[in-house]
């Protein structure tokens, strides 16, 4: 047997010691395996490829500015603790960046990715008289933007993600979700002389609790945290990164298992457009939007096209970092019952052109068909849409 690198045998090690593991435990198994392999090595190897140790960046194989999800060999383990590493999951743990500092030096942080609200309603404080109509608004035409306090108006920004819990009048629980698309801003408080902070909010879900089923505060609770978490005093606040990962795995689930969809009646179209001021944006079914959804696939077949193996990343340098569309492989409209959706098995990344070609006739065509369809195998460009992130 050919022996491997050392790097490769710290991945084998920890896929063998189940994605979780102290130094010590490493070296020994890779030491038994492999025999006399320096453990000083091996300690500076797993410094190498862990994402948030500081002192990567003294190590050569990390000089050259990246993000922790391209695909890197040596981004593939996370520290937990002193001495202790499990294996890097880029939706849990978050987007880690080697970067060149103003010295032009190697330096890392957590990459600046979008953050979670939580948004409050409160019905004895307001009363939603627009609800039942928004709620079908959404789901005939795929698109609906509201206004609503934000007591985080001065750290808030575009593109953060947002949930909306119900409180004080049972059912308790989250009953939307999307994402923020403008900046704070002032106007007249809905019941008070006065002004107040507000954003605007794109939503991909929304549910009637009076008639829809939502996910209940006690099923949030279901984790080892804190109640008042899910039950906060204002609306518009933070929620710590720790639980992000959980609750969209959550939301996901539930709404799979509810068989809720935001899609048009009937279309198969995989996108939507909506314009906010003087810019666009391409805005893809839940399945495929979903930050829990999304990242499980691209953690999986990486930000290559399936189809045509078109590389944004590769061809236009870093402004194609992560740049590429998630194609659901079964349509949302053609299931004959409900099912639950697979991150891994129904989701694939794929290039605009491909995302394009594949919904070209009113049954979408499967990747095999377009492939054989490619005439060109190494395509030289492709369509530059606004990235799905």
């Amino acid at each position: 047997m050919e022996r491997p690198v050392v790097w490769q045998m710290i991945k084998e090690a920890i896929e063998a010691l189940n994605g979780s593991a102290s130094y010590s435990e490493i070296e020994d198994y890779i030491i038994g395996k492999w025999g006399d392999v320096n453990k000083g090595t091996i300690e500076k190897q797993i410094i190498v490829v862990t994402v948030n140790h500081t002192s990567r960046i003294h190590y050569p194989e990390n000089h050259k500015p990246r993000l922790s999800n391209s695909n890197s060999n040596y981004d593939f383990l996370y520290r937990t603790s002193r001495g202790h590493v499990v294996k890097y999951d880029p939706v849990k743990h978050g987007i880690w960046e080697v970067f060149l500092n103003d010295a032009g030096k190697p330096a890392m942080r957590k990459y600046n990715e979008a953050v979670s609200y939580l948004f409050a309603w409160n019905p004895a404080d307001f009363a939603w008289a627009e609800l039942g109509r928004q709620v079908e608004e959404l789901r005939e035409s795929g698109k609906l933007v509201i206004r609503w306090r934000c007591q985080s108006h001065k750290k808030v920004k575009i593109g953060d993600r947002a949930f909306l819990v119900r409180l004080g009048t049972e059912p308790k629980g989250i009953m939307a979700s999307g994402y923020v698309t403008s900046n704070s801003f002032k106007a007249r408080h809905w019941k008070k002389d006065k002004l107040t902070d507000y954003v605007l909010l794109d939503l991909d879900i929304l549910l009637n609790p009076d008639t829809d089923p939502i996910l209940k505060i006690e099923d949030l609770n279901s984790g080892d945290y804190p109640k008042k978490i899910w039950t906060p005093d204002a609306s518009g606040n933070p929620i710590k990164p720790e639980l992000i990962h959980d609750l969209e795995e959550k939301w996901f689930m539930f709404t799979d298992g509810a068989n809720i969809s935001t899609a048009p009646s009937g279309s198969n179209d995989p996108c939507r457009n909506y314009t906010e001021g003087q810019s666009s944006e391409i805005i893809l079914t839940r399945f495929e939007r979903n930050p829990y959804a999304r990242g499980a696939c691209l953690e999986h077949y990486g930000y290559a096209c399936s189809v045509c193996e078109f590389d944004f990343k590769e061809y236009y340098g870093e402004i194609g970092q992560n740049f590429i569309h998630v194609h659901h492989l079964t349509q949302i409209s053609t299931a004959e019952k409900p099912y639950e959706v697979d991150p891994v098995k129904d989701l694939r990344p794929v290039c605009p052109n491909c995302h394009a070609m594949l919904h070209k006739r009113k049954i979408p065509y499967n990747i095999a068909e377009l492939k054989s369809m490619i005439k060109i195998k190494k395509p030289a460009y492709s369509v530059t849409l606004d990235n799905q992130e």
